[in-house]
């Protein structure tokens, strides 16, 4: 005698795999609905993710990889000729002028560097001529007048007085109000303004793909062969540290992080489902055992099914996922990148299937045929209790319903809380970012208006200025040292403090480490001793001997640029007029945070600190004092800065600087962070509440046999229903719980992890989430509700007891 399943029968198994697929159509469409919704959830936060990094490196991906330093029309030339060689950029700030508390920069720059590396659109053309000049709209808008290309304008071009007609051969489009604009010339003009210090910057875009530092400048090696042009001109522009993922924007999301919580849960959900499912179907396993069906029969058949429903349910994921994350960061979108992540998605999830049906199809495979004639749907484990009689209410029932399966209940109320617990977290660091607070933290430490002195008064044509005229002023007559000045300021209402902050305008040139350059001018910090010998303290390495920098000339730099016993180039104003140069060894460096958090300076995080003898020795200055920080008080800070900005108009040689910029491009550089995060935070809350309600419905339909045998021992439909919203309430209630204080305890470290990274964050409760939270829960208990007496009132006890 052969038995059913007793030769090879995988034609079958597959076949009943199918079969009992389709016999449950609500059950069917419910699980494919999850697994549907889990792999968009997954996909469409990745796809988010990814798309912002995209969305920056955008900001680079068709610039310039470098930067050629005093190239000739000759070299230029040259190597236009060369296949490897896209497009070069032409660009040289001539000089600068003040209007009011605006400077304007007057420069240079070919059709090609606008178009490109700065990547803006112009109306009419670039200057051609000695008589024509482009003009940005936000100057325009500055001047209010209704220029248009083709125009003749009377311009003083220099700040020196003297004013004459050009013609506006074109209008860029730049709209941004700013603290400065610019006026552009053409090349010959710009010789004859610069005399012998014209210098062009040519911005180099290569055809090359490659993106790392050292493979850039293997690539320029060969480019630059017989055109004259020498490895020191040569400058790596941000192209590859952007393009290389060095340089991020914001907050970077920790996308592999996310993406396994959110499949953890998305995993639960659908262990969930699919565990109340066979455990519906026991009877028909142990019938199955019964004709000789295999334990290992058995598993295939479960594990074939759990297939169908991921074959299925994992492309309509990804397609709904696609979708989303394309609507939510369209300009990062890249199709390789997609389709990269969605087959390691899909096969994930595929993974993630099998391993969350793995324990629903043990019950299956150890279905013994006696057991599965005598299951039940609610049957669980048995509770012990001294009490001969128990109370038939409908909350004691809810309560046994719970405990007799307590693994379910916990999972259930693990994956609602975790849920919601992620909501809370990326809620709660996408409103608490404060670009204030880092603005205020790196930059303006003692104050949110600082007071400094022109490097510049007037204009850089004229013939008697110099490039560092606030040290001509420090040295002839420090403005910021004027008494009287001092007492107007506090005579101003609202002005809580005023520190004094020593400080020389000098330029320091250090090499970038990837064969590069680097010079950057700005004012910067010449300490006492006293002051210095406090930064030991902050030191990453090396030693703040006060006597010993002033010695040899020694300073405390940032390690970013240069390490102990490195040599650095700074130029400054001497004494008599001239400009000095000397090498300056490192003798200590710090981390910029932790030195504006121990022991701040101004300006804030600077490249190096200067001895106050260094400085003087060097300069002639005494009087070093080179910026007043001023502090307003809370609700003041309009009113003191426009009386300081009258004081400056006034005085003529002193300019008013304010945080509102800083915290504009903080806010701005934060702001695809702070996006994403609430689109994530959305995403779960619509993720979590649809898995809610799927759940509830699927376990719902499974108990209706449950339902029947109640009414028939004598349970009205109204204890039924008590019960059900009994049952619902202590999940939504136990979730909200969890959520609330997993969500608090994850955000606060989060938060605390994410300020000592970026000293950016103010921890603030995300209420708009935590309300719509609470009503997601409230709308699921009344949809619920409704739904469970609408389907009560149409089930009879027989046909609920036969269905089953």
């Amino acid at each position: 005698m052969t038995w059913p399943f007793e030769n090879d029968t995988s034609f079958v198994v597959n076949k009943l795999a199918n079969r009992n697929m389709k016999a449950d159509k609500r059950s069917r469409l419910l699980l494919i609905f999850t697994i549907a919704l889990s792999v968009c959830m997954v996909f469409s936060i990745v796809l988010i993710s990814a798309g912002l990094e995209e969305k920056y490196k955008n900001t680079q991906r068709n610039k310039a990889q470098i930067g050629i330093l005093g190239i000739t029309d000759e070299q230029s030339a040259r190597l236009h000729q060369n296949e490897d060689v896209l497009w070069i950029g032409e660009y040289s700030a001539i000089g600068l002028f003040y209007v009011e508390d605006k400077t304007i920069t007057v420069a240079y720059g070919n059709k090609d560097y606008f178009l490109h590396q700065e990547e803006k659109t112009l109306q009419g053309n670039t200057p051609q001529k000695e008589n024509e000049i482009m003009l940005p709209q936000n100057y325009i808008d500055y001047l209010g007048k209704p220029y248009q290309a083709g125009d003749i304008i009377s311009l003083d071009l220099t700040g020196t007085g003297r004013e004459a007609e050009y013609i506006l051969s074109g209008i860029l489009n730049d709209t941004k109000e700013s603290d400065g604009y610019f006026i552009y010339v053409n090349k010959e003009l710009a010789r004859v303004l610069s005399e012998d210090t014209f210098q062009v910057t040519g911005y180099t875009r290569l055809n090359t793909k490659a993106i790392s530092s050292s493979a850039i400048l293997d690539f320029v090696e060969g480019v630059i062969q017989n055109t004259d042009i020498v490895k020191e001109q040569i400058n790596l522009t941000e192209y590859f540290a952007v393009m290389s993922g060095a340089i991020k924007s914001g907050i970077p999301i920790p996308v592999p992080i996310l993406a396994v919580l959110t499949a953890i849960l998305a995993a639960t959900i659908v262990h969930g489902v699919f565990y109340t499912k066979i455990v519906k179907n026991v009877q028909m396993f142990g019938q199955l055992r019964t004709i000789g069906m295999t334990k290992k029969q058995m598993k295939r058949m479960a594990g074939k099914e759990g297939r169908l429903y991921a074959m299925t349910g994992i492309p309509l994921g990804l397609f709904a996922g696609v979708l989303v994350g394309f609507a939510g960061c369209p300009d990062g979108f890249r199709i390789k990148v997609a389709v990269l992540y969605a087959v390691l998605i899909a096969a994930a999830a595929f993974v993630t299937v099998n391993l969350a049906i793995f324990g629903p199809v043990r019950v299956a495979m150890h279905t013994s045929p006696v057991e599965g004639t005598r299951y039940l749907v609610y049957t669980g484990d048995k509770i012990k209790s001294r009490r001969l009689h128990q109370r038939f209410t409908p909350f004691h029932l809810a309560k046994m319903n719970i405990q007799r399966n307590r693994k379910k209940a916990a999972l259930t109320l693990f994956m609602l809380g975790m849920s919601g617990a992620l909501l809370l977290v990326t809620s709660t660091a996408a409103g608490s970012i404060d670009p204030e607070k880092q603005a205020n933290f790196m930059y303006y430490p003692y104050g949110n208006i600082l007071i400094q002195i022109k490097n510049t008064v007037g204009s850089s044509f004229d013939k008697e200025s110099e490039p560092y005229g606030s040290s001509k002023l420090q040295l002839e007559g420090n403005p910021l040292e004027d008494q009287a000045l001092i007492q107007e300021l506090e005579t101003i209402s609202g002005i809580e403090k005023i520190t004094r902050c020593d400080c020389i305008y000098m330029t320091v040139t250090f090499p970038g480490g990837i064969g590069s350059i680097t010079s950057y001018a700005s004012c910067f910090p010449t300490l006492n001793r006293e002051q210095i010998e406090e930064k030991q303290a902050v030191l990453s390495d090396g030693a703040a001997d006060y006597d010993d920098m002033a010695a040899r000339n020694g300073i405390l730099a940032e390690e970013g640029i240069a390490k102990v016993g490195d040599t650095l180039k700074i130029k400054g104003r001497a004494p008599d007029g001239s400009s000095f140069e000397i090498e300056s060894v490192v003798a200590g460096t710090y981390d910029s945070a932790d030195l504006m958090q121990d022991s701040p300076v101004v300006p804030g995080s600077p490249y190096f600190i200067m001895t106050y003898d260094t400085a003087k020795k060097q300069t002639g200055i005494t009087e070093q004092t080179g910026i007043l920080a001023v502090k307003a008080s809370d609700g003041c800070f309009q009113e003191v800065l426009d009386a300081v900005r009258g004081l400056a108009e006034q005085n003529g040689k002193i300019q008013v600087n304010t945080d509102e910029q800083t915290i504009v491009n903080i806010q701005y550089r934060y702001q695809a962070s702070i996006k994403a995060m609430y689109m994530i935070s959305v995403i779960l809350l619509i993720f979590g509440s649809i898995s809610l309600m799927n759940m509830f419905l699927v376990d719902f339909q499974n108990r209706k046999c449950e339902f029947g045998l109640f009414e028939a021992v004598g349970t009205t439909k109204k204890q039924l229903n008590k019960m059900l919203d009994i049952e619902i309430g202590i999940y939504l209630g136990g979730s909200l719980v969890i959520s609330l204080l997993c969500g608090s305890i994850f955000s606060a470290i989060v938060c605390k992890r994410l300020d000592i990274m970026n000293h950016c964050i103010t921890l603030k409760l995300p209420w708009m989430f935590l309300v719509a939270l609470a009503a997601v829960l409230a709308v699921i208990y009344l949809l619920f509700s409704i739904y469970a007496r609408s389907e009560l009132k149409k089930t009879s006890i027989l046909s609920a007891i036969r269905d089953d």
